[in-house]
This record gives C-alpha cells, structure tokens and sequence, in this order.
C-alpha cells in the first residue's frame, strides 16, 4: 500500500496516529495520579503500587527490541489495533480489580498494549506524512516525527492531570474506578477510528521521501524514509539494525539522553523541596512545567527542519550542552530562580534532541521493512534510560552529594555523544549529503 497520496493531506491520519500515542502515555500518568487512592482502597502496600506504575516502563526496556520484530511479523496495522484493544481491556479491566494481583495484571496487558502502540505508530506516521515529492515529503516526514516526539510529555501530563481531576469530581461515585475506566473508553474509540484507516501492514515495497534515487539527489538534503536499496545484500540489510549500526547509534545515545533526563525530573522535587525551601505542591507544579517544556524543544526541532534539512550541529548541541548545565541544578543549597531556568532549558534542549532523534531514526533505519524494528531498539533504550536514571543519580547523590548527579549526567553524555555522532555520520553515507 502506498502512503496517502499528495492530493490529499495526510495530518488527519498523522493526527490520529499520534492521538494513540497521547491515549499510550496518558496510562503512565494516570497510575501515578491515582496510585494514593488505589492503595488506600484496595489496601496495597506502596511497592506494589510503585511495581503498578513502572510495569509499562519495565515493558519498554525489556521487550523494546523484541516488539519491534514481533510487530514486522504480524504487521503494523495489527499490531497498533492490538495494542489498543489491549489497552481498552486493560483500562476496563483495572477499573474493577479488587486485589494486588488484578492490578498487576491488568497492567500487564496495559504495557502490551502501550508497547504495541509506541513501536507502530511513529512507523506509521514516517509512512503517511512521506508523500508528495522528496524534498516535500521529507519535511513533512520530519515535522511529523518531531510532533511524535512530543507524546511522552504531553500524554503524561494529560493522563495526570485528567485521572486526578475524574477522581475527584466522583461522577456517579465511582472514584478512581471511573477515571481508570475512562481510559479504557478512549482507547475503543480510537481502535474504532483506526479501524476505517487504510494503514499498511508493511513497508518493504514502497520508496518514500529522501532515498538515494535521481529524485532524492537532485532534491537536496532531505532526511527521510529509506527503501532498502536495489544493490543491498541480505547482510548489509541485517547489519542494517545491528547495535553497532547508525540505528543502533542513535538507540543507544537515547537511551543516555534519557537516563538523565528522566533523573533530573525524578529528583527535581526532592531538590526543591530539601534545598530551597518550596513546599511538596509547588515543587510538583515545577516538575511538571519542566517536563511540558520539552514540547518547546520539539517545536524548535520542526521550525530547524522546515526547510527539509535535519541540522546535523544542533542534534549533537542539543545532547552534548544539558550535562555541564546540570551542574547548576544539582547543587547544595542553588538559587531557586537558577535552578529552575536552568532546569527548563535543558528540557528544551532535551526536547530538540528527542524531536532530531526521531526525525534522523527513518534514515538510519536501512530501509522502509526495517524502520519498526529500529524503533523497537529506540524505544527499549529509551525505556531503559528512563528506569535506571532515578535510581542511579539517587545513589549518586546519596554517594557524593547533590553533585554527583550531575557528574553522572556528564559521563552519561560523553559515552552517548560519540554514539549520536556516528548516528548522525551513517546518515550522511547514506543520503550521500555531506554534514551541516
């Protein structure tokens, strides 16, 4: 099947697509805003309801890769419809647990589902928004992924923010119950929505925006989905997703991007709280506006890829510049105002990266069959960065004082730069466009 055609505008179908992504994220901000009342409820301790909360995280790391493949096999538009079914049932099915094991397993069947949904719809998306000429589609390739980019942040804060608010509105008594059945709703919805779209299973045939045919080359630097190419061994297609390849670059400096991105926001309201003064709700407030800024970070990755470039300088900039700022932010005692300036700004800048890092994935992938596989590694770093980051600046803190989080930032960037760099170099053998 061929992406939609250039007559007709494919943000609709991108928009959607990404509306799955928001429903995905929101179930991590969801069990976070209504793990107190759950425990309370159902009389769980509070590492049961932590164990509730990471299960979809814990997915990610885990199986990232693994669900990428499993997703090439059974095919992209199955696999997305089975990720919202799982997460329909899983939503429906938590809202009526009575006990530990009713909510871990519901939850388990949510992080199927959000793993299905992440893996396929960025792949998706790259498919849709590619259509037109190269040079159009590309731009409009990397503006879309650089939207995709943003689900995280948005999601979370969405499903927060709405889970707590059901919750305490109490409509029909229900409680929790009834904010967790919501989400459960939402995700039939849009497995009806998706449903009426005409997505692909595959990607192996068609050629989409930026390959390095005549009409890529004489378009100019376009980044976008490459087709595996006629003269390509089986080798070199399966080199392709190797760890040691481009995608295998990128996956894993993402994973470090996220290791300490996610730190900083794990221990921000412990900081502000110990450190300045500010009471428990307004160093949550804080958090969540950092966390939100990504967006403006994102926002600036598709206002650099407007022309169809992908600016090779601000991708490793946006990596390589947040370590040494935290130094400012993980200090004893730091100025509030600092602080939190600072604390924004690397999330922008973390925001610029994710929104390139996306963007770059279709051209690193080797090919249009291999992209899901490529954001299966990204996502399992991803994942992984984002479970191991609390804890291991905690322990640094605990170990070296509020510094050493920030030197544990720094090693984190100068092992993920080199990677991003190589990332970032294969594109350019690739597309055959030499470096911004």
């Amino acid at each position: 099947m061929r992406p939609v055609s250039s007559a007709g505008s494919p943000w609709p179908v991108v928009g959607l697509l990404y509306a799955t992504g928001l429903l995905a994220a929101a179930q991590l901000g969801k069990m976070s805003a209504l793990a107190p009342l759950i425990a309370a409820d159902l009389g769980l301790g509070l590492t049961t309801v932590a164990l509730a909360i990471s299960l979809l995280e814990v997915g990610g790391a885990w199986l990232g890769a693994l669900a990428g493949r499993a997703a090439h096999r059974l095919g992209l538009r199955r696999s997305l419809r089975c990720g919202l079914a799982a997460l329909a049932l899983g939503g429906l099915g938590g809202a009526l647990v009575q006990g530990a094991t009713g909510l871990l397993g519901w939850r388990l069947l949510e992080a199927a589902g959000y793993l299905g949904v992440i893996i396929t719809a960025p792949v998706l998306i790259a498919h849709h928004s590619a259509s037109g000429g190269a040079t159009a589609g590309a731009r409009r390739q990397g503006l879309a992924l650089a939207l995709w980019s943003t689900f995280v942040p948005v999601g979370l804060a969405l499903g927060a923010w709405s889970a707590a608010g059901l919750a305490a509105a109490d409509w029909g008594g229900t409680g929790w119950r009834g904010a967790a059945a919501l989400g459960g709703g939402l995700a039939w919805l849009l497995w009806a929505l998706v449903a009426g779209l005409p997505l692909p299973d595959s990607l192996e045939a068609p050629r989409l925006a930026g390959t390095a045919g005549a009409a890529g080359a004489s378009a100019g630097p376009a980044p976008g989905l490459v087709a595996g190419e006629p003269g390509q061994t089986q080798a070199g297609r399966r080199d392709a997703i190797g760890w040691a390849s481009p995608a295998g670059c990128l996956a894993l400096a993402f994973g470090g991007f996220a290791l300490f991105e996610v730190g900083l926001l794990g221990l921000l309201p412990t900081l502000l709280v110990s450190e300045t003064g500010l009471t428990a709700a307004a160093a949550g407030g804080w958090t969540a506006l950092v966390s939100l800024s990504a967006v403006l970070g994102s926002a600036l990755a598709a206002w650099l890829m407007r022309a169809g470039r992908l600016p090779r300088l601000a991708l490793l900039l946006a990596l390589g510049l947040p370590a040494p700022l935290l130094l400012g932010v993980f200090q004893p005692a730091p100025v509030l105002a600092s602080a939190l300036g600072l604390a924004l700004l690397i999330h922008v800048l973390g925001g610029l990266f994710a929104g390139l890092a996306f963007a770059l994935l279709p051209v690193v992938a080797g090919g249009a069959g291999q992209l899901v596989r490529a954001n299966g590694m990204l996502a399992q770093c991803g994942a992984s960065g984002s479970l191991l980051g609390p804890p291991l600046m905690a322990a640094c803190v605990q170990g070296a004082g509020w510094t050493g989080a920030a030197l544990l930032g720094l090693a984190v960037t100068a092992l993920a730069l080199p990677l991003a760099w190589r990332a970032s170099a294969g594109v350019d053998r690739q597309t055959g466009h030499p470096p911004d």
